[in-house]
């Protein structure tokens, strides 16, 4: 992995050897500049199953909510459309959580544990569990 800063004390980011950003912090609580550049590397769009909807059209979620100490860091937010952010997250409950294979993972309300999981609609891998260990 690599680390860069691009001369801002303000940005770090951590790329692994083939150029995907696994760590990027910034000191607030809107993703923007190089946190929103690295979520839209990663999620591409929308990373609720099945939609993929144009990382234009998303927002960023944070999984633990800023409120409640959550951070502004790649490893805690996922892009979301609207429809997804508000109607499956917050009203209905859905959870999602990253990965090892640090991409975002979605859960029913209807599952518990580590039942149901569900890929991101871009993802790099097929199961929950890194199988390769």
């Amino acid at each position: 992995a690599h680390e860069i800063c691009c001369g801002d004390i303000e940005v770090a980011a951590l790329l692994t050897r083939d150029s995907v950003p696994l760590y990027v912090k910034r000191h607030e609580r809107l993703a923007t500049g190089a946190v929103r550049m690295a979520l839209i590397a990663r999620d591409r769009g929308c990373a609720f199953p099945g939609c993929g909807r144009p990382a234009g059209q998303t927002e960023a979620h944070h999984i633990v909510e800023w409120a409640h100490g959550g951070q502004t860091v790649v490893e805690n937010l996922v892009l979301l459309c609207p429809r997804h952010h508000h109607g499956a997250i917050h009203a209905q409950g859905w959870k999602v959580r990253i990965g090892y294979d640090h991409h975002p993972w979605f859960q029913p309300p209807d599952k518990t544990g580590e039942t149901g999981w569900m890929r991101s609609h871009h993802r790099r891998t097929l199961t929950m569990a890194d199988t390769a260990a």
